[in-house]
């Protein structure tokens, strides 16, 4: 879980990453907790007492596998645009030998001064002795609006999901439902939100990218089951996430004091 609380700064909008603890020392800005049951509705943390196991990994050898996983010592974020992902490339943001500092910016004495986008990679693995069925969950656990408008207005996310060694970098972006519609050639409504800039305010500069895939609902950015993950079968995540520069709504002042919690479960049962 991580919570971003929106300051303005300047003319530039930033975010600052606190997490809801005590000291700057525990500070936790993204978790992933796998929940294990025999059936649905019975979870437990415990992978040692459930029949189900799987395990948690940042390296494709799972040489320290948990059920618990973090990413510590975020600082402030600053709006980006999809299309710059495009110089970086998904062989390097999905991949486990580049961490979070991927999207940072530094100061003169080279420490991280802001990010422009924060990205994890991590890998699930059936470790257990029997195939299973999980539920992977990204939601939005919590909100506070402020101003015009919320955190979630702008936010974007990019969930890619790959077998372990997987060359390929499959993946999809989501974004908030749009207020206004788009139409198809058929007249029919489209309310997915550009991911960065609209086929109006499209230029050469500054492309249309297409359009994000919304959010399932106001507290899920999306939810899917994979229905057997056999033993010893695993599968690579990387989550990148940002605030995104050309936004579909037109604010004129950015939501002051905004804050945004989100969370991935992974739920596993017996088939």
């Amino acid at each position: 879980m991580y919570e971003l609380e929106y300051v303005k700064k300047r003319k530039r909008r930033k975010l600052v990453v606190i997490i809801g603890g005590i000291s700057v020392a525990t500070i936790s800005v993204f978790s992933i907790v796998a929940f294990l049951g025999k059936s649905v509705g019975t979870f437990t943390v415990s992978l040692e007492t459930a029949n189900v196991k799987l395990s948690l990994s940042t390296t494709s050898d799972f040489a320290e596998p948990t059920s618990y996983l973090r990413a510590n010592g975020l600082t402030s974020f600053q709006e980006y645009t999809y299309s710059d992902f495009e110089t970086i490339g998904d062989d390097r943001i999905d991949n486990e030998q580049t961490d979070y500092k991927l999207g940072a910016n530094y100061n003169k004495e080279g420490e991280v001064r802001s990010l422009n986008f924060f990205k994890y990679t991590f890998f699930l693995k059936n470790t257990g002795d029997i195939p299973c069925k999980y539920r992977f969950s990204l939601n939005i656990l919590d909100r506070s609006s402020a101003n015009e408008g919320s955190l979630d207005d702008t936010l974007r996310i990019s969930l890619y999901e790959n077998d372990l060694t997987s060359t390929e970098h499959n993946k999809t972006v989501y974004g908030k439902k749009s207020t206004v519609p788009h139409y198809d050639e058929d007249g029919n409504p489209d309310f997915r939100a550009p991911i960065s800039v609209s086929k109006e305010e499209a230029t050469a500069a500054n492309p249309f990218m297409g359009y994000a895939e919304m959010f399932a609902n106001n507290n899920v950015v999306t939810t899917f089951e994979r229905e057997r993950f056999n033993v010893n079968e695993a599968k690579r995540y990387t989550v990148v996430i940002w605030l995104e520069g050309f936004r579909s709504s037109n604010l004129d002042e950015a939501p002051k004091g905004a804050k945004l919690n989100l969370g991935i479960n992974i739920d596993a049962y017996e088939i």
